[in-house]
Parts: C-alpha cells; structure tokens; sequence
C-alpha cells in the first residue's frame, strides 16, 4: 500500500511540474480573410501570432490608410489600427507580435508573394488595414511596425 501512495505523490508531482512549465502565454493564432485586393482575386488570408498573450481580437479596418502606420482606434482604447503596404498579388500575411522591451512591442508583418509574382505581377502595392484589439491599452507609440518581403 505504502508503494501505491509513494507512485501517486510522484506522479501528482511531476504532473503539477509540468503544468507550471506551460502556465506562460501561448501563441494563439487570429486569422481573418482580407478583401483582394483585383477584381477577380481571392482574399488574402492574414494570421496574426501573439507571442505576449495581450490580444483578444483581429478584424478589418474599416478605415483605409496609403502609409505604414500605427494608430489608436477612435472609441476603443484597447485597440489600435494598423496599416501597411502590401503587394496585391501576396498570397497571405503573417503577422507575430513580441516583445521588445519594457512596454514596447514590435509586429513583423511578413508579406508572402507567389513564387510566380515577378513574373505575372507587377501592380504597385496595396493598401491593408486591421485592428487588433488587447487585454489593455496600448499606445500606438508602443508597437513597432517591421515589414519584410520574404
């Protein structure tokens, strides 16, 4: 009997270890379908990657913008707006919020062209806007915009 009990604590023990291993936040993807930006194309999906555990949610903007920029959300203090310029042939956009440093964030907005697009794409780029929403309020000085072309 002394041995049942000696593998149950045991095994309580490791259990409650591991589950404070994984008590951080976890990357949850948010993803929304963005309008194309050509008669006749497909949406462009965008996923979002929250590495900070702050964002509640991902929608469209409503609002159109032609520069890179952060902004807060007129009425919703927990949000803010974002815009940047994409290709319009990009089959899809990852974004990945991190931290950078003490209350400074930084969202890589990665860009993903067809393997084909300089051959059968050669349009100026296109404006995309969303809104991502947090858990607090954000500045917009806060979040850094980090745009790549892979």
């Amino acid at each position: 009997m002394r041995h049942r009990l000696l593998i149950v604590a045991v095994l309580a023990v490791a259990l409650t270890s591991l589950a404070a291993c994984g008590s951080g936040p976890v990357p949850t993807p948010f993803t929304l379908s963005y309008p194309a930006a050509t008669a006749g194309g497909d949406p462009v999906p965008i996923s979002l990657v929250d590495q900070t555990g702050l964002v509640t949610s991902l929608t469209l903007a409503s609002a159109v913008s032609a520069s890179s920029d952060v902004e807060g959300v007129p009425g919703n203090a927990n949000a803010l707006r974002v815009s940047w310029q994409g290709g319009p042939c990009d089959d899809r956009e990852t974004l990945v919020l991190n931290v950078i440093g003490a209350g400074s964030y930084e969202l890589a907005i990665h860009n993903h062209p067809p393997i084909t697009a300089g051959l059968d794409c050669d349009a100026p780029t296109v404006a995309r806007v969303i809104e991502i929403s947090f858990k607090q309020q954000l500045a917009p000085e806060q979040l850094t915009l980090n745009i790549t072309y892979p």
